[in-house]
């Protein structure tokens, strides 16, 4: 029966083999298991600070946006505050030159 010896032994030597290709591959799975783990940890970290970032950009460009409208009343009073400064300087004038004529001040 050598044979059979031989056959239990090589049966023997493939199934050592075997278990150790499935340990390293257990091992690796459990290496990837932690990575990914880490990982999650990781993006957690990152979705947090990128909601806080948006939460303050959000304040930034709410500012920036009433600033913009801000500028746009100044802009609109300096429109109009041309034509009324013609308009206030003629009535200036127009008083002044009613007062030159009610006290009696002569063109020269």
């Amino acid at each position: 029966m050598p044979l059979d010896d031989d056959f239990e032994q090589h049966f023997a030597r493939e199934l050592a083999e075997g278990d150790k290709r499935m340990n390293s591959l257990t091992d690796e799975v459990t290496a990837i298991k932690l990575e990914q783990a880490q990982f999650r940890v990781l993006l957690k970290e990152n979705t947090d600070a990128t909601n806080s970032i948006k939460a303050d950009t959000a304040e930034l460009l709410e500012a920036f946006h009433s600033f913009k409208g801000a500028l746009k009343v100044l802009e609109w009073i300096g429109k109009a505050a041309k034509p009324i400064g013609y308009i206030v300087g003629m009535g200036a004038s127009i008083a002044a030159f009613w007062t030159a004529i009610k006290s009696g001040v002569s063109p020269k």
